[in-house]
């Protein structure tokens, strides 16, 4: 950039508002002026006030999105001031423009940054605080202190609808606040769930754990399931249908509603529990059921290797070995800083020893 450009800025005594206004009116296609910017012109701020929307937390309970809820929360928001209706002083009349930002809600503030330089920044207000009026002293509200609005505690009730997505936000219009000249604010309700101790949620379908027992898995489960409705129900496998060690049974129509009115579905998710050990005579009845395990033929013979059985299961016994199987894999060797490690073996052939390097990258 040259000199010119950023020297002319601010130069010749021409004020920021005129600089911004040729800036707006050549390059922004008739945006309007430096007032219009911000809400404010010669006769004052023009602008609409706006007020952000407030924002609300709330934790839902599996049961209240199963039914449906209605909260009622105690929020701290933004309100009119009904001692002076907004008014900001005491005799309800309009409030004198601010004489610092000729209403207009905003100071420039110039920085010389050098030779032919200056910077030039646009600033809220520190006497009206960006509002472009102040009302005097001796008028002023003293519920409001000339604001206009206060800060208050109220109750807002909001009904939610059964089936609400999880970690989903509510807009809930009209309920953030109000302040003088500007629309009512809107609030944003942001739903969190509780974790239940029965269920997890999969959308609208609702997960269950469960151990089953060897005859449980054998002879068909019979389990008592209390649903998100208050019922008990009674869980029923055909005994003709074997449960698998990780299986899953499926109770149709009792999960979640959905947003069109269907309901999803429940999953158990049912755990193998074996015994610790079998008395003989239990063995001999599983041995009379299902018969004796039959031996390996291939087997050689006279070279039988007893097995210990461990109480890990695969899960834990992969955690504990991890580091130890990587190191193993990699040789016991680690490159550091993307260099490389070598082992040297010695090999045998016909013309003596050859050495073999093993290198990992």
């Amino acid at each position: 950039m040259g000199g010119a450009g950023m020297g002319g800025f601010g130069a010749g005594g021409r004020s920021a508002e005129d600089i911004f206004a040729e800036f707006f009116r050549g390059g922004m296609g008739g945006m309007g002026g430096f007032g219009d910017m911000f809400g404010g012109g010669p006769g004052g701020r023009q602008g609409t006030p706006t007020l952000q929307p407030l924002e609300v937390r709330t934790r839902l309970t599996l049961e209240d999105v199963y039914k449906g809820v209605t909260k009622t929360m105690r929020v701290n928001r933004p309100q009119v001031c009904s001692d002076c209706a907004g008014f900001g002083s005491k005799s309800r009349t309009e409030k004198p423009r601010c004489t610092q930002c000729n209403g207009s809600g905003h100071v420039v503030q110039q920085h010389r940054m050098g030779p032919g330089m200056v910077q030039q920044t646009i600033t809220e207000c520190p006497r009206c605080r960006g509002t472009g009026s102040m009302s005097k002293p001796e008028d002023q509200c003293p519920k409001c202190h000339g604001k206009g609005y206060r800060t208050v505690s109220q109750d807002v009730t909001v009904e939610i609808p059964a089936g609400v997505p999880s970690n989903v936000t509510l807009v809930v219009r009209g309920e953030g606040g109000t302040i003088p000249g500007a629309p009512p604010a809107d609030m944003h309700l942001h739903i969190e769930l509780s974790p239940h101790r029965v269920f997890q949620r999969r959308g609208n379908d609702l997960i269950v754990n469960k151990e089953v027992t060897l005859q449980e898995a054998l002879l068909g489960l019979h389990m008592p399931l209390k649903l998100l409705d208050g019922r008990t129900v009674s869980i029923e496998t055909s005994a003709d249908q074997v449960l698998k060690p990780e299986g899953v049974i499926k109770v149709t129509g009792e999960g979640l509603p959905g947003t069109s009115g269907e309901r999803g579905d429940v999953y158990i998710f049912t755990h193998l529990k074996m015994p610790n050990r079998l008395s003989n005579e239990q063995k001999e009845h599983i041995k009379k059921a299902l018969g004796a395990p039959a031996k390996d033929a291939d087997a050689s013979p006279g070279n039988n290797v007893k097995a210990r059985v461990m109480r890990e299961s695969r899960e834990q016994l992969e955690e504990q070995k991890r580091s130890l199987w990587a190191s193993q894999e990699s040789g016991g060797y680690s490159g550091v800083g993307g260099g490389s490690s070598r082992r040297t073996a010695g090999s045998t052939a016909s013309g003596g020893a050859q050495q073999v390097e093993c290198a990992t990258q």
